[in-house]
């Protein structure tokens, strides 16, 4: 078997590296895209039967009211039911959202032995 040196194959590697780089950069999936969260999209009553604890999952419906007890919590409403859901201000980021509003919201599902699971929302979606 021929013994290459270091050099020639650094210079073979380096080539190679250069031919295939536009091969790469022009390969791309063309169709349309999926959101990130589209496989988990759940409604409010598949939401309040889980049994796994800190599911991340996303359902799309109207928050109604802000539950006047908490300042983070409000009541979120689809075609099967409602729930209280907890959003930090940070979640609006500055969207304006009125009981008129369709969102998607995603997040994570708390479980509870003895109460209705909670759901933490991590992001907000305006949907038009």
């Amino acid at each position: 078997m021929k013994e290459y040196s270091m050099k020639t194959i650094a210079t073979i590697a380096l080539a190679a590296g250069i031919a295939l780089s536009p091969v790469v950069a022009e390969a791309a999936f063309q169709g349309p895209a999926a959101t990130p969260d589209s496989a988990n999209n759940m409604t409010v009553s598949d939401v309040l039967s889980l049994k796994l604890d800190r599911e991340h999952v996303c359902m799309t419906g109207n928050i109604v009211n802000k539950v006047m007890t908490d300042h983070e919590k409000y009541t979120f409403k689809d075609a099967t039911g409602s729930m209280v859901i907890e959003i930090e201000d940070k979640v609006f980021a500055g969207q304006e959202v009125t009981p008129e509003t369709k969102i998607r919201i995603c997040g994570e599902v708390d479980t509870e032995t003895f109460k209705p699971n909670e759901f933490d929302a991590e992001g907000l979606q305006i949907l038009r």
